[in-house]
């Protein structure tokens, strides 16, 4: 572009800019006479930056759209789906990688279980697994984990059992508190079907100093049972009229179990390591 239009230019839009900046009847209405010249090109800028958006953003069947919603709603639950087996495959294997490792790392002569049944009901009294008579179990086989001690076994099949869990009232055990002279029988409570009962640890003396957190486990006697293997910690102590009680927290979660151990006290070689 020469100077000389470049220069008009520039006067020009100065002049524009002055007689827009100007507030008087003049300024005014030449003002006006300026919007009333530009208008028509205001109007045709307008149109064509709507017809370059309509042409830009295409139409779109309603109906389409949620086809496209559903399917890929559905792709998501697949997904979801997946990813939640993974994550229980996974734990699943997590699970028997420390079994393994835990029998091969302990003294004690066991064989392994997997829970095929609980019942809503019955769901913190017993359970049932995958091993029984042939496969060389009897009633009254102590259950464990690798946590601890979770019960023992009941009503036997060839190839099935029922494994009475410590939280119900009819198990029966003798245990003690670690690091004191205080011994008693453990036993489940009635419960609801939502809440874990606790564990009571009956018969202790009521003077007793008995600190929470302290370990309970086995005492051995009554012959079901070999000694030291763990049962859970203390949560509290409570003195009754007579005796006194301790409520003990189980080493295992009961409501996660899917494999178990089974004990053979004829061959045990040794205490549970705690």
């Amino acid at each position: 572009m020469k100077k000389l239009n470049i220069l008009a230019l520039m006067v020009f839009l100065a002049a524009v800019v002055g007689v827009f900046t100007l507030n008087n009847r003049t300024t005014l209405e030449i003002q006006t006479r300026v919007m009333a010249l530009l208008s028509p090109f205001i109007h045709s800028s307008a149109a064509i930056e709507e017809s370059v958006r309509n042409a830009t953003i295409p139409d779109i069947d309603p109906s389409v759209l949620r086809q496209d919603n559903e399917r890929l709603q559905i792709e998501v639950e697949k997904l979801r789906v997946i990813a939640q087996k993974y994550n229980q495959a996974l734990e699943e294997i997590n699970q028997l990688r420390g079994q393994l490792e835990f029998k091969k790392s302990s003294p004690l002569n066991m064989t392994a279980a997997r829970v095929v049944r609980r019942v809503s009901t019955s769901w913190w009294n017993t359970l049932i697994i995958d091993k029984g008579l042939l496969d060389g179990l009897g009633t009254d086989t102590p259950v464990i984990t690798a946590e601890g001690l979770i019960g023992k076994t009941g009503k036997m099949a060839p190839h099935m059992a029922e494994v009475i869990l410590l939280t119900d009232e009819t198990c029966h055990v003798s245990a003690k508190v670690d690091g004191t002279l205080e011994q008693g029988i453990l036993s489940g409570e009635r419960g609801g079907l939502d809440l874990m009962p606790d564990l009571r640890l009956k018969y202790l003396n009521r003077s007793a100093l008995i600190s929470p957190g302290a370990a309970v486990v086995t005492t051995g006697e009554g012959g079901v049972f070999p000694a030291g293997l763990l049962i859970g910690r203390v949560k509290r102590f409570e003195v009754k009229d007579i005796t006194g009680e301790a409520v003990v927290e189980p080493a295992v979660d009961l409501s996660q179990i899917r494999h178990v151990f089974l004990l053979d006290i004829q061959k045990e070689a040794g205490a549970m390591p705690r």
